[in-house]
Order: C-alpha cells, then sequence, then structure tokens
C-alpha cells in the first residue's frame, strides 16, 4: 500500500492514460455491433474500420521504443490524447469508408503514442506487478461502464454515441495529465545503438509473437461477440448487459493470477488460462441446441475472466526480459499488431452458417500462443527466478 500511495496523482494520470489505450478494442464488440445495424459499409469495410485505430496506435508505438525515453512525457501525452479526441469528432456524423479509415488511424497514432508511455511510466513505478494490475482493473471499469451506457446512448444518437462516450473519458484524462503526469525515471543512452539491438534477439521476437498470436484470435472473437449473441436469438440490449456483466467480473482475473501462479507454478497456470478460453469458443460451435442465453452468458463471463487472467502473465514476460525500462512498449506494439490481423481475418470468415469459422480461428491461435508462452516459460526459468508477484504485471 505504501508503493500504491507513493504518487499517488501520477499513478492515477498514468492508469486513465492506459486506459483510454485500449478503449476501442475494450468496447470493439458494440462498435462492430453499431456499424453492422447502420447497413451503410460492408462486413468486410467493418472490419477493416474495427481495425483502423488500432493500426494507429501499432505506427506509434512500435516506434516507442526509439523515443520513449527521450521526449517530454507530458507535452507527448497531451498531444496525443488531444489529437484522439479531434479525430473522434471529426468522426461523427461520417459516412465515407475512407476518410473514416483515415480518421481513425490518426485517432489510433494520437492514442498509441500517449499509450506506450503510460506503459513505460507504470514500468517505473516502485512495484510495477501492482501497476499493471491496477492498468487492467481500471480498463475493466472503463469497459463496465461502458457495455452499460453506450447501447443506451446509441439509442439516442446512433453510432455517434460511441464517440461521446470515449471523449467523457478523454477530457478527465487530459485533466488529470494537465495536473499530473509524471517524467521518465530511466535514462537510456542515445548513441548506444548496440543497447537497442540488444533487446531484439530470438527469445525477444517470440515473446513478441505469442502475445501477437494470442491477440489476433481473442480480438477475432472478440470483435464478433455480440453478434454471435444476437446470431443465437438474444435481444441487443441483453447481450450488451452479459458483456457489461462479464468485463466487470473478468477484473477479478488479474487480481486472481498471482494467487493461482503461486499456487500451481506459471506454466501450469498458462494451460489454465488458455484452455478454459478455447473451451469457452467450442462450447459456442454448434451450441443452438441449448438454452441461448445460459450458454451465451456462461461462455462470455468465462471467456471474459481468463481473457483478463491471462493479461498478466503475457505482460511480465515483456516486463523481465529487459531492464532498461524501453521493451515493455512492445507490448502494445504486440497487441495491437493481432488486433489489426483479428477482426479482418473474422469478417472474411463469417458465412451464412454463422460464426463456427470465427470461433475456429480463435481456438487454433490461443492453442499456438499457449505452446509458445510454455516454450517462453521454460527459457526464462533457469535464468529467472519465479517471482509470484511479477505475475500480477
Amino acid at each position: 500500500m505504501k508503493n500504491l500511495s507513493a504518487n499517488l496523482p501520477n499513478l492515477l494520470s498514468l492508469l486513465f492514460v492506459a486506459m483510454m489505450g485500449s478503449s476501442i478494442l475494450t468496447l470493439l464488440p458494440l462498435w462492430v455491433g453499431a456499424f453492422t445495424d447502420q447497413g451503410i459499409f460492408s462486413a468486410q469495410q467493418i472490419g477493416w474500420l474495427a481495425a483502423a485505430d488500432v493500426i494507429g496506435i501499432f505506427l506509434s508505438s512500435a516506434s516507442a521504443i526509439f523515443w520513449v525515453r527521450h521526449v517530454r512525457w507530458r507535452r507527448t501525452v497531451l498531444s496525443g490524447m488531444a489529437l484522439f479526441l479531434i479525430a473522434n469528432l471529426a468522426s461523427i456524423g461520417n459516412t465515407d469508408f475512407g476518410a473514416l479509415m483515415l480518421v481513425r488511424v490518426l485517432a489510433g497514432i494520437g492514442c498509441g503514442s500517449a499509450y506506450a508511455i503510460a506503459l513505460a511510466g507504470l514500468s517505473d513505478r516502485p512495484n510495477p506487478p501492482l501497476a499493471f494490475g491496477l492498468m487492467v482493473t481500471a480498463q475493466v471499469i472503463f469497459g463496465t461502464i461502458g457495455f452499460f451506457a453506450v447501447p443506451r446512448l446509441m439509442q439516442q444518437l446512433g453510432i455517434d454515441g460511441f464517440f461521446h462516450y470515449l471523449n467523457g473519458w478523454l477530457v478527465i484524462s487530459l485533466l488529470l495529465c494537465v495536473l499530473a503526469f509524471p517524467a521518465s525515471s530511466r535514462q537510456v543512452d542515445s548513441q548506444n545503438s548496440s543497447q537497442l539491438g540488444a533487446l531484439i534477439h530470438p527469445k525477444a521476437l517470440t515473446v513478441i509473437f505469442t502475445t501477437v498470436i494470442y491477440y489476433c484470435g481473442v480480438s477475432a472473437v472478440w470483435a464478433y461477440l455480440e453478434r454471435i449473441g444476437v446470431d443465437m436469438g438474444l435481444e441487443n440490449a441483453a447481450v450488451g448487459d452479459l458483456l457489461g456483466i462479464g468485463f466487470a467480473i473478468s477484473g477479478l482475473g488479474s487480481l486472481a493470477t498471482p494467487l493461482l501462479a503461486s499456487y500451481l507454478g506459471r506454466i501450469p497456470t498458462l494451460l489454465l488460462a488458455m484452455l478454459v478460453q478455447v473451451a469457452t469458443m467450442a462450447a459456442l460451435i454448434g451450441g443452438q441446441t441449448l438454452d441461448a442465453y445460459l450458454l451465451y452468458a456462461t461462455t462470455s463471463i468465462v471467456f471474459q475472466f481468463f481473457w483478463s487472467f491471462s493479461i498478466p502473465l503475457l505482460m511480465d514476460q515483456f516486463n523481465r526480459i529487459d531492464q532498461s525500462g524501453r521493451f515493455i512498449v512492445l507490448c502494445a506494439s504486440a497487441f495491437k499488431i493481432g488486433e489489426i490481423l483479428g477482426p479482418p481475418l473474422a469478417a472474411a470468415l463469417i458465412s451464412a452458417g454463422g460464426f463456427a469459422a470465427v470461433l475456429g480461428l480463435g481456438m487454433g491461435c490461443l492453442l499456438l500462443a499457449l505452446g509458445m508462452g510454455i516454450t517462453v516459460e521454460r527459457w526464462q526459468s533457469p535464468a529467472t527466478p519465479v517471482n509470484t508477484e511479477t505475475a500480477a504485471a
């Protein structure tokens, strides 16, 4: 608790920025559902619009490994968040696919630059595992409120209500950043290029691709989870409420990770997290003969819980592989590459028969990520003693 209270205003500003960094993915099912109901764009166009913000976030966060320890954090974060807000305003009433894609990529660039700095700032905290756990909690709170509020806003304002919801939180985040945003506490020699090259090696690349593949599968299913519920015969409001309940409960997942990892070990914990998510996807395939509401409620809630449960394990692999505080920013890039690939691939696989192929894609990606994640853990175990606290990263 002493670590938590240290520079609490700075921590709060970091958490809000990190929360907004994942805001689009958090509410992606509502975003996709609203565009689908509009009937303006094709399924493939909707898939690309779902990935547009993520493309921008990737472009800015991937480059952050070069600049994150050299720029003025507060100025850069304020500029990025302001660009995100302005792009949201420019999206209101915009029905031209090309123009909207461009605006959403710009939104992602602003969001991603701020998000990368927030991740670096959280890694500078006295207790990084605790800070990362709080980040997941903040994202869960944002999503829980959003799943209940956004559908009701969109009933009155259409898809514009989505952008108004984002901007409300962005205004609060900007105020917090003006009042209290930390500076970097680690200095990196900008002339030492070999130091940067040392960060990118086969083990590091495996860590990155494990997260990319995992998030490709998760985002593919997540983007269409709302549509899957509607396809099962549930009302939009009921689906939104169930997703909101599941998201609220998922916050407990990141808190349970260190407890279970200390009891079972890191590899068995990773096995449990991935296999349960695969089981929820398998249950949705051919589940039309079961009680639709009970099946969807159970699978969507359990899926979200273990998604939140998995994130600390994946983030901890980034945090333990480097002490300079730069490699952690590539965690955001890995998330975003997966999120860029997932929705368009899912859109291409949707057929008249339903979403079985989308769920199959998710299952395949998670099983592959599981195998790679276990490999990473076996590589790191001899060199890095197991620290049960860092499992909550």
